[in-house]
């Protein structure tokens, strides 16, 4: 089987059907393979401290793998189809010796950042371990899919009329968030235009690691996004809070908690978030479920097609909303 990680990297099984034991990393996030970029996660729960020591003391043998996979928040299910991870490096940030206000000391904060890269895309086989100790963590069986870096330019008529579309909607997406000018850089807060006028230029998808390269960056803009609309969600939420806060009776009490504001102002920060989540799904740039159809897909023209829709559908937006500005300065004038 040719499975590419990086030519600096050795392969981590050279026969398809071998089924790969590693430790299990649930989270609710995506993350896409073949990017060749670096992820940084970072470990405050036992279990995941845990992990991070063993896969440093050797113990899971010198390639450090382990496994990433997709778990709802709600019923804590796992996805069928995850991504192999390979650790690169850790550092301990625990806290010790923090008190609380009245002086009491607290225990300690056991904190590991692990950066790691995304290697491969598995099919998680089976997981040996359900009912875990809280330092426990999930032991998997995963199946590495095979990765063949082939040319994606001139494979099929069809494959290439749509890369060629990628690339030209990709780019006009991009030319309009790094404007200055455009509603879409200037509706985001400072941190996310910094973000997005970073978006690399794109001008050819010649095959597969090129493919991922683009996931991997239209998934960042995806994450910047959503975070932007959060960050803005949440100051308003905060401004409503503080100021119902301050019309109360009594001292000021900060941070805010909102169990202590009226129930009509906890409904009303509720239907606001509501809204808001019903909006962000609307807009498409959904950063988690999109990816993980995209690695679950067997076919490239099928991951090709999935990637051109996402930025297709974006670039109407943008070019949307700013045809309706154009139209309304005009009616000004």
């Amino acid at each position: 089987m040719d499975t590419h990680i990086t030519s600096s990297q050795s392969t981590p099984t050279d026969n398809e059907e071998e089924t790969l034991r590693v430790p299990l990393y649930p989270l609710t996030a995506v993350y896409t393979p073949h990017s060749g970029e670096n992820h940084t996660l970072v470990n405050t729960e036992p279990r995941n401290v845990q992990m991070a020591s063993d896969l440093v003391a050797g113990k899971w043998g010198d390639r450090s793998l382990f496994c990433v996979t997709l778990r709802a928040r709600d019923t804590n299910r796992l996805a069928s189809v995850g991504t192999l991870m390979r650790l690169i490096d850790t550092e301990d940030r625990s806290i010790s010796g923090a008190r609380t206000w009245p002086g009491d000391i607290l225990p300690t904060l056991n904190r590991v950042v692990v950066t790691c890269q995304a290697v491969g895309i598995v099919d998680i086989v089976n997981v040996e371990n359900h009912n875990l100790a809280e330092s426990e963590y999930r032991i998997a069986n995963v199946r590495l899919r095979s990765f063949t870096n082939e040319a994606t330019k001139g494979k099929t008529e069809e494959m290439d009329t749509i890369t060629s579309q990628i690339v030209t909607d990709y780019q006009k997406v991009r030319s309009t968030y790094i404007n200055s000018q455009s509603l879409a850089s200037n509706e985001l807060p400072k941190f996310a235009r910094k973000a997005v006028h970073e978006l690399p230029d794109l001008t050819t998808l010649n095959d597969e690691l090129d493919y991922w390269k683009l996931v991997d960056t239209w998934q960042v803009l995806c994450n910047t996004i959503r975070q932007a609309k959060q960050t803005q969600l949440q100051g308003v939420i905060n401004e409503i809070s503080v100021q119902v806060a301050m019309e109360a009776k009594g001292p000021l009490e900060l941070p805010v908690k909102r169990r202590n504001l009226p129930e009509n102002v906890q409904k009303q920060l509720e239907e606001m978030e509501q809204s808001a989540a019903a909006d962000y799904v609307e807009l498409g740039m959904e950063p988690i479920l999109d990816f993980q159809e995209i690695l679950s897909m067997n076919e490239s023209l099928d991951r090709v097609r999935k990637l051109a829709a996402m930025i297709k559908r974006e670039r109407a937006r943008l070019e949307a909303k700013e045809s309706l500005i154009r139209a309304f300065l005009t009616e000004l004038e």
